[in-house]
């Protein structure tokens, strides 16, 4: 038993010796604790930035591919550019995309704009390709306008 509180008078001596020592230096315990945990939150709001970033390359990517498919649809089929046959294909590719609800996706409107632009059409043409693939909806239209302008 004498032992026993031999060690403990000796474990409490220690870390009075080691408190005192930090204190006179300047430094206290959650000084030192302090730039652990921020680098904590600095490596979790890194991987959020990671996540936006890969988010955002994935966008371009689909409103990409809907734009290529416009173009390509638009040269094979520039005499019967039929409406269902684009839309199908267009669901083809918002499902290559992971993309569920792509008829209200504005990518897929500004990618269709982004096609119509490289696929050279203007002027009479250009709306009535927007209000045909936008089935007549002003924001989708928008949209498609906004596309054709980047």
């Amino acid at each position: 038993m004498v032992s026993f509180l031999g060690n403990v008078k000796t474990m409490s001596l220690a870390v009075l010796g080691v408190s005192a020592a930090l204190t006179l230096s300047g430094c206290s315990i959650s000084d030192s604790v302090g730039p652990i945990s921020g680098s904590t939150g600095s490596s979790a709001s890194s991987n959020n930035s990671s996540e936006k970033d890969k988010k955002a390359d994935d966008d371009n990517r689909y409103e990409n591919e809907v734009q290529d498919f416009t173009v390509t649809f638009l040269r094979t089929n520039s005499s019967q550019a039929n409406q269902n046959s684009f839309m199908k294909g267009i669901s083809d590719v918002a499902s290559q995309n992971s993309i569920v609800d792509w008829e209200a996706n504005p990518q897929t409107y500004r990618g269709i704009g982004k096609g119509l632009k490289k696929a050279k059409i203007s002027g009479y043409q250009l709306e009535f390709y927007k209000k045909k693939f936008a089935n007549g909806d002003s924001g989708k239209m928008d949209d498609i306008q906004e596309g054709y302008e980047d």
